[in-house]
């Protein structure tokens, strides 16, 4: 959209205030890049002189969302469903808010009857699978996603949230399947490459859980969660230097997550490097805001070392 569009625009607006068809589509250009406040006035302004239009009460829902003002959106969008109520683009996105605000109830609702409409939409059957999941339903969940990725056997999440469902329903060797079908696809989707190490390592195949962790990190190297639990399984297997330079690196990264302190920390406490012990300690307790574990046993941990410093001198 052009700046020259949105003048012509403005230009008919000036001339004619009463051009609503000119307000409708100047608001909506104006939401397209990004001026959602600005383009909420107008379709307010819109509500106020067309106050049964289903469509303007369904683009303020769609703008508050953006907003991020999800409860706002929901009662904008169940206004529009009130006047049009067999409208499956209202419903759909009346779900999606409910989804964001975990009503996940009335959202199933809204899904199974756009779904009653329209037997082939995609993404309808995505977001039942996806509220099946969240409701740890996985049988469910398995049924409405694998119609999903029949529908568009291109979309990655479809197949991403179909491999966790069947993970948690305890099918490993399916969710195997699908997350490896995902990685050939993808070879950048690191959360795959996280989902598949976590399988190795409560199968207690650990040499596998390392590689597809390394993969995970190289794919994403600001993934915290899959550095703790490398660091964890190379410690386990007594590869400390591998442990120490993975998280220097890290650190390095990320200077301000605390718990990689803390992990490398320990991994001098073993080795027996108490400076090193210590001053990541104390690193730790610097960036306590992004410490996820008990500040009080840190500091404790800290005193403790002091005092046996302290001891021995």
């Amino acid at each position: 959209m052009s700046n020259e569009t949105l003048k012509k625009l403005q230009d008919r607006i000036s001339a004619n205030p009463k051009d609503y068809d000119a307000v409708e589509q100047y608001a909506i250009e104006l939401s397209d890049i990004g001026e959602n406040e600005e383009a909420l006035k107008n379709f307010m302004f819109l509500k106020n002189v067309f106050p049964e239009n289903a469509n303007i009460y369904y683009n303020i829902g769609i703008i508050l969302e953006k907003l991020k003002m999800y409860e706002d959106a929901i009662t904008s969008y169940e206004q529009a469903l009130k006047l049009d109520s067999e409208n499956t683009d209202i419903m759909f996105n009346l779900s999606n808010a409910y989804i964001k605000v975990e009503e996940y109830d009335d959202a199933e609702k809204l899904l199974l009857k756009v779904i009653e409409k329209d037997k082939d939409d995609e993404n309808s059957y995505f977001h039942l699978g996806e509220i099946y999941t969240r409701k740890k339903q996985y049988d469910l969940a398995i049924q409405y996603l694998t119609k999903a990725m029949e529908l568009d056997k291109s979309d990655i999440i479809s197949k991403f949230y179909l491999a966790y469902a069947y993970k948690q329903s305890g099918q490993t060797d399916n969710a195997l399947r699908f997350y490896n079908q995902i990685i050939n696809e993808n070879p950048e989707y690191s959360w795959a490459y996280f989902n598949l190490a976590s399988i190795y390592a409560e199968k207690n195949q650990e040499d596998k859980a390392i590689m597809f962790l390394e993969k995970t990190i190289k794919t994403n190297p600001a993934d915290i969660n899959a550095i703790k639990m490398l660091t964890k399984l190379l410690s386990k297997n007594k590869k400390f230097m591998d442990a120490e330079k993975l998280l220097k690196q890290a650190i390095t990264d990320m200077p301000e997550e605390a718990d990689l302190y803390y992990l490398l920390a320990h991994i001098y406490k073993i080795l027996n490097n108490k400076a090193g012990y210590l001053n990541n300690l104390q690193m730790t307790l610097s960036k306590q805001l992004t410490f996820t574990g008990d500040v009080d046993d840190l500091n404790k941990e800290i005193e403790e070392i002091n005092n046996n410093t302290n001891e021995g001198s």
